[in-house]
């Protein structure tokens, strides 16, 4: 994405997002990857135009951390959603690699709600792949104010609707095997993966949790200028289960 000519709408004030106690909560952090299609205003145009900017989980993160939204100086930070094992708590956060450690805050819920659907009870078929509960969510999330005055996220709300595989003895997300991961509702409900030159991962795709759409607004600040970004449709690809350490 390029941000380009953003209008200045006002002053704003900046601070340093604060990383919640995640660590504490019981659930996993899930590697995540993301492709949001925007809509934003062009300013200072001779006639009303409208431009498509395109967001990825990488630029997401970039602008999380105060950086230039096409910087490529730092593939150990990535985008994450840590996810308590009750449903009640989802986070959209910046996982660094290097030290297993959640370093910063992209978005956080407000609400969740789940509809939940067993499959097989076999717990042994579970933790080799095959998942045995089904679980569809939609999840409001509040973007947090993150970055700087030149570079950052400045707010906004997102709703994320899919679904998740969970064991059902203990309620937590389940990665399992991609050639199992099959949902027939997927077509209907415009879920589809994320191509690989869109959001890069450096680990093969070979385990997933689950998949879901997003659509929302998100303010932005880029180069300095700030703008409001709609987005009314993306793709959250829910992946495999990363290292936590305390934070």
């Amino acid at each position: 994405m390029t941000l380009k000519n953003w209008t200045i709408l006002g002053l704003i004030g900046l601070t340093t997002a604060t990383v919640t106690a995640l660590a504490d909560i019981d659930g996993l952090t899930l590697r995540t990857t993301a492709f949001l299609h925007g809509i934003a205003q062009r300013p200072n145009a001779t006639q009303p135009t409208i431009d498509f900017p395109p967001l990825a989980g990488h630029q997401i993160v970039n602008l999380a951390l105060g950086r230039d939204v096409n910087d490529t100086n730092f593939p150990d930070q990535v985008m994450a959603l840590a996810l308590s094992c009750d449903l009640q708590s989802g986070n959209f956060v910046i996982y660094h690699r290097s030290n297993s450690n959640i370093v910063g805050v992209i978005a956080s819920s407000t609400r969740i709600v789940s509809a939940h659907n067993v499959t097989t009870n076999d717990t042994r078929a579970a933790a080799t792949g095959k998942t045995n509960e089904l679980v569809r969510f939609g999840m409001n999330m509040d973007v947090q104010l993150t970055g700087n005055a030149t570079n950052g996220l400045l707010g906004g709300n997102l709703m994320i609707v899919g679904r998740i595989h969970v064991n059902p003895e203990t309620g937590c997300p389940l990665p399992g095997s991609l050639a199992l991961d099959k949902d027939t509702l997927d077509k209907t409900f415009g879920i589809k993966p994320i191509p690989k030159k869109e959001d890069k991962d450096s680990v093969a795709l070979t385990n997933r949790t689950g998949m879901a759409n997003c659509m929302g607004l998100i303010d932005v600040v880029g180069n300095g200028l700030t703008n409001t970004i709609i987005v009314p449709v993306g793709t959250i690809d829910i992946r495999y289960a990363l290292p936590n350490a305390p934070l």
